[in-house]
């Protein structure tokens, strides 16, 4: 809903005194006196139509590709502890998620992909589940949110990783031992902030289908593309 002028203008003079005391830049553009100018912020809330594309057979929606201030906002959420950001990522993501639960003749689960317990400690929460309960907030589809995965020994971040070591790593998770009987026969979409080969995605929808779910779409926020990467990563970026 559109702010009133008022309430604008209220909102810019918070800022502005805010800014006075916090000094502070834009996240995507380095503009100073606002974590987000208006520019970028136009552009990462900006709406457009979801992107669809696939992953070794199940449907995926994404907001975008990886790039520019959505990707620059979305860096400083998850590895900068701007948590403030999640707002404008979930007003983006929530036609996403709601595209992707609509595949599903009955409410399914939002199950979102683990993070390593050391990288929820050191931002100070679990990014992907303020997104979900963020964008759940912005949708008239309502669906339960579940922590059914875990990470195992050994997992550590895909960065920099290569495609044949991104499979491998990607494999470092399984079902929480609780989650079991909640999760069979049920409808599962899974959501990740970043897909780039789709590793991932294929790991844990091989985990929760091996525990009788059914994985019936993907949500992401944004979709990265590797020069060093065919197969999957071509065709998304060919749809996006």
């Amino acid at each position: 809903m559109p702010r009133s002028p008022l309430r604008s203008a209220l909102r810019e003079l918070s800022l502005d005194l805010a800014a006075l005391v916090w000094p502070t830049a834009c996240v995507a553009c380095g503009a100073p006196d606002r974590d987000c100018c208006d520019a970028c912020d136009r552009d990462v809330r900006g709406w457009r139509s979801p992107q669809e594309f696939d992953i070794a057979g199940v449907p995926c929606v994404a907001c975008d590709l990886y790039e520019g201030a959505l990707r620059a906002v979305l860096v400083a959420f998850k590895h900068d502890g701007r948590y403030g950001c999640h707002r404008r990522i979930a007003e983006r993501f929530a036609p996403a998620l709601r595209a992707a639960m609509l595949r599903s003749p009955e409410a399914p689960f939002i199950v979102p992909m683990p993070s390593r317990p050391r990288s929820v400690r050191r931002r100070g929460y679990h990014h992907l589940e303020v997104l979900i309960d963020a964008a759940l907030r912005r949708s008239p589809v309502r669906a339960p949110r579940l922590r059914a995965l875990r990470t195992t020994r050994g997992r550590s971040g895909q960065v920099g990783l290569s495609s044949a070591d991104r499979e491998r790593n990607a494999r470092r998770i399984s079902l929480r031992r609780s989650m079991a009987a909640r999760v069979r026969g049920r409808p599962i979409v899974l959501v990740d902030d970043i897909v780039t080969t789709g590793a991932s995605v294929r790991a844990a929808r091989d985990v929760l289908e091996a525990a009788g779910a059914r994985v019936v779409g993907v949500a992401v926020v944004c979709v990265a593309v590797r020069r060093d990467s065919l197969g999957d990563s071509a065709k998304m970026s060919t749809n996006l």
